[in-house]
């Protein structure tokens, strides 16, 4: 591979040839304008040219920063920071919107301008700070911090108007990165360098590519919101009208039925079957209670007749020992016994026998 190598004046040249394994070991391949350590045999050529060998190529000065930048990237994607589901969505309509930025800068006018003009009650909270150099770090990470703990801030834009790769660098900070991931409050980018992006266009919740399309990002058409919720109170009466007319219907079909126009047709039935089911259980009783009657007479008849208090209104006597047994046989003479005849009990002794006593 060959490419040509100059000094930062572009006063000297020389053409540089390299093999292709030889960029397998850096970050990215070299573009114009990389700046480049070269480890090189000289050779001079038949047109009298001189043509160096590089054995060894690596990133200097930018090319090195852009290295670091994608090193740094890959880790922290690695850790999860830069994944869709912890991106946070945006407010429909913000109460206030923050604003990092640099002091009077082009952003900030861009911004409200075009924020006023979506929507003219809008509120921003500015916190103008130093967007480059040693201290932008942590103003930028300050102003975030601030604008998170605002109770009415849902949004927060931080934005510049682009720059060098080296004015960028602290976009990419890695602690102000972690801020951000940190953050509840849904933060849009818009740095506005579309060749080398810095690592907060990655973690933030949204990217936008200048300050006036972060402010269409973050602030709504007044005009379509106004659209939108006359769609929807469109939607919401009609809805509304066909539930009533729903309900109107039920109504008057239900006003149609026969039971409210008389309510007793609701016993007449059941009152009819109770009379008809009357008149049949009372004659059947009376004729169950006539035949039990004549079974509890003929009952009491049979009961009469084997009870022992018959035979003795027939003339007999019941002839019992004086512990209750009854008596089957002739006692012995002088024996006590207890005989029970129709007028009632009394005591007795026996005298003597009559007859012979049967084997």
């Amino acid at each position: 591979t060959f490419f040509t190598l100059r000094d930062e004046n572009g006063d000297l040249s020389a053409d540089v040839m390299v093999h292709p394994r030889k960029f397998a070991d850096l970050p990215r391949a070299p573009a114009e304008g990389d700046r480049v350590i070269l480890l090189v045999s000289i050779q001079v050529t038949k047109q009298t040219k001189i043509l160096l060998r590089a054995s060894e190529i690596h990133l200097a000065g930018v090319g090195d920063l852009l290295a670091e930048i994608e090193r740094r990237r890959r880790l922290l994607a690695e850790e999860g920071l830069f994944a869709p589901h912890r991106k946070k969505g945006r407010p429909l309509i913000p109460r206030a919107v923050g604003v990092v930025t640099g002091r009077d800068s082009d952003a900030l006018k861009d911004v409200r301008r075009i924020a006023t003009a979506r929507f003219p009650s809008v509120r921003l909270e500015v916190r103008e700070v130093a967007v480059q150099g040693r201290s932008a770090v942590t103003q930028v990470k300050a102003a975030l911090v601030d604008l998170e703990a605002h109770p009415e801030v849902d949004v927060i834009i931080v934005t510049r108007g682009g720059g060098s790769l080296e004015d960028l660098l602290p976009f990419s900070d890695e602690g102000l990165i972690r801020t951000v991931a940190s953050m509840l409050t849904p933060v849009i980018s818009a740095i506005g360098h579309e060749a080398d992006r810095p690592i907060l266009d990655d973690v933030a919740d949204a990217r936008a590519a200048t300050p006036t399309h972060a402010a269409t990002l973050a602030v709504p058409d007044v005009a379509e919101v106004a659209g939108n919720v006359d769609a929807l109170r469109s939607r919401m009466r009609s809805l509304i009208s066909g539930r009533l007319a729903h309900e109107r219907r039920l109504l008057d079909a239900t006003r149609g039925r026969r039971v409210l126009k008389d309510p007793m047709v609701i016993v007449a039935a059941p009152r009819e079957e109770f009379t008809r089911l009357h008149d049949r259980m009372v004659p059947a009783m009376d004729r169950h209670l006539a035949r039990c009657r004549v079974d509890l007479g003929s009952l009491d008849l049979q009961l009469r007749a084997l009870s022992p208090q018959a035979t003795l209104d027939r003339g007999y006597a019941l002839v019992m020992t004086p512990d209750g047994v009854l008596v089957r046989e002739a006692p012995p003479v002088g024996a006590r016994v207890h005989i029970r005849v129709q007028t009632g009990p009394f005591d007795a002794t026996v005298a003597g026998e009559e007859g012979a006593r049967d084997g």
